[in-house]
């Protein structure tokens, strides 16, 4: 074995095993600030209790990874990899059924996060073809507490009018499935779709049946993929059309361009326009700063109308109906800048517990991809720069000859994809590093998930200067085999632990009981996103399955009940005592 293989071997295991050493180095150090693990802050707790058995799992992972990649015979695994490629539909659907089981069993159907519940919502009203959910008036402010104004939006014209303040591209393309009945599907077929997309793109860039084999078994490792598969998260999405923007942008020609600027208009308006623009932007400077203007023309051209419908229409509808909600409401070019200002007021230099929180984001990322990534995306950027310097030397030499200049050609359409992941995934990381955000709940950093696909191209770089038959491919085909065979299982127990959790905090009865169900939302920390309701009622007909309410104290309670369900009586029944009231109508 060379020199430089062995270095690559112990680099790759060196940074798993950091990582894991740094992750539960923090989680121990976080336990120890408070007497009890209950008293940490809802998404220390969440790192606390999920990271360290994780990171353990991980390191053992890169162990016997170094292990059989030493001893292993390495003569079959191009052949293995080539017939893995042949098979990615096999691959891609059994990703499809391990999160429709999950979506179905594990997540139970649940929107979690209010971030999740925006999305259902929003995919409801537009499956019933209509842009507003109408809720009683006398209701509307207790079943979208205030606490949700950024995310599920009132009319404050005594209509009842509700309105999801998200981009909506998400619920646009989950509306046929909500129609159908079908929603649980939506996720399990996007995570389907990135695990083949991801092979496409590969093979793309490279040409090379091996090298897109081993892409799918790595983006089938990362068990964030799955995760973000079962639950009702936009974030695969936005990884999806990040990889078709990719997968576009890497051909070059005029129409790919505009195929590529029609992925990132579906991905603008996606929850909200910061991940794409970190994607657009590097782009863009690149095709100006290569002199490209004919694709910035037909890269651009298609953004057009997406900013159009969405940016200006679509924010303006909701900045029309979210008056009593947001002081900054505004109207025309005031309304679609909205959003780009209010993200540019809260851009600062991190504190340090900010930093902190930041560091434990990126270290759920490490750990819910598969063992190894980290380490190999900073290879990758080594390989991506030495190829970039050696370019600069070869158009600093005389001429080409002919038969060298289609390779030159080539080598420049891959630089510009590794240059465009290079500085995509480096522009996703400095932005959230100054953007104080509560990350939430999530299956991996749910921020920069969308830009996984990036830092999977930007390591395979470095895997095609080994070859097939390196052993530092035998150490990526154990470490993302074995993470299928161990993270998977246990990422799936602990998001199952945490969504029967969450659920378990609304004191309400079974759900397919009737009832009027009052959260104490003070009394919960989740409790404003368990406020959730479909989104049509109408008093004038029986109450059929669960209504969720805001409590404003026992008294206004039983006045709102007395007033609209005079027949209901309360029951004593109740899941989560303290917390919140059940009446049966």
């Amino acid at each position: 074995m060379s020199d430089s293989m062995s270095k690559t071997l112990w680099w790759l295991t060196g940074t798993v095993l950091a990582i894991s050493g740094v992750s539960a180095g923090i989680a121990l150090w976080r336990e120890s600030q408070v007497p009890s693990p209950l008293l940490l802050d809802i998404f220390d707790l969440q790192f606390v209790s999920q990271e360290p058995a994780a990171a353990l799992m991980a390191a053992i992972i890169a162990i016997v990874a170094f292990y059989f990649a030493r001893r292993v015979a390495i003569d079959e695994q191009q052949g293995a990899l080539e017939a893995l490629w042949s098979r990615r539909w096999l691959v891609a659907g059994a990703v499809f059924l391990v999160c429709t089981i999950g979506s179905l069993n594990v997540y139970r159907m649940a929107a979690i996060s209010g971030d999740e519940y925006a999305n259902v919502i929003q995919t409801k009203v537009f499956s019933h073809g209509t842009f507003f959910g109408v809720w009683p008036p006398a209701l509307a402010t207790r079943m979208a507490p205030a606490e949700l104004a950024n995310r599920i939006l009132v009319a404050d014209d005594g209509s009842g009018r509700i309105i999801t303040s998200y981009q909506p591209a998400f619920a646009f393309f989950a509306a046929p499935f909500e129609r159908a009945g079908l929603r649980f599907l939506v996720n399990p077929l996007i995570a389907a779709g990135i695990v083949l997309l991801a092979g496409l793109s590969t093979w793309r860039l490279w040409r090379q049946a091996w090298l897109s084999g081993l892409s799918v078994l790595l983006m089938a490792g990362c068990v964030s993929v799955a995760g973000f598969g079962m639950g009702f998260f936009a974030t695969n999405f936005l990884l999806l059309l990040h990889l078709l923007f990719l997968f576009f942008f890497i051909r070059g020609t005029p129409w790919s361009m505009v195929a590529a600027g029609v992925a990132g208009g579906i991905a603008l308006h996606t929850g909200n326009q910061i991940p794409q623009l970190l994607v657009a932007l590097p782009a863009f400077f690149l095709l100006i700063r290569a002199r490209r203007y004919r694709d910035v023309a037909c890269l651009a051209l298609p953004y057009l109308p997406f900013i159009a419908a969405f940016s200006f229409g679509w924010t303006g509808l909701v900045q029309g109906v979210s008056r009593v909600h947001r002081q900054e409401a505004a109207s025309g070019l005031g309304a679609a800048a909205t959003e780009l200002a209010w993200l540019g007021e809260h851009l600062k230099w991190p504190t340090f517990r900010q930093f902190l929180q930041d560091c434990m984001s990126l270290l759920r990322f490490a750990l819910w991809a598969f063992p190894g990534l980290i380490g190999l995306v900073g290879l990758g950027i080594l390989s991506s720069a030495s190829q970039m310097w050696h370019r600069r030397d070869l158009s600093a030499a005389a001429a080409p000859a002919e038969n060298e200049v289609r390779t030159l050609q080539l080598s420049a359409l891959q630089l510009s994809a590794l240059q465009l992941s290079t500085l995509a995934l480096a522009g996703a990381v400095g932005f959230y590093f100054m953007f104080p955000l509560n990350q939430g709940h999530g299956w991996g950093y749910r921020y920069l998930h969308p830009a996984l696909g990036f830092a999977m191209v930007l390591g395979l770089s470095r895997v095609v200067q080994e070859g097939a038959s390196s052993r530092v491919v035998t150490w990526l085909m154990v470490s993302a085999s074995l993470s299928l065979a161990i993270l998977l299982p246990l990422r799936i127990s602990q998001i199952s632990g945490f969504v029967a959790e969450r659920l378990a905090l609304l004191p309400c009865l079974p759900e397919e009981e009737t009832q009027i169900c009052f959260v104490d939302s003070s009394k919960i920390y989740w409790g404003p996103d368990l406020i959730q309701n479909e989104p049509f009622l109408d008093l004038s007909v029986p109450l059929r399955g669960r209504l969720i309410l805001k409590s404003l104290g026992e008294e206004s309670d039983a006045r709102l009940i007395q007033g609209i369900f005079p027949a209901a009586k309360k029951s004593p029944d109740v899941t989560s005592p303290g917390s919140g009231s059940v009446w049966i109508p």
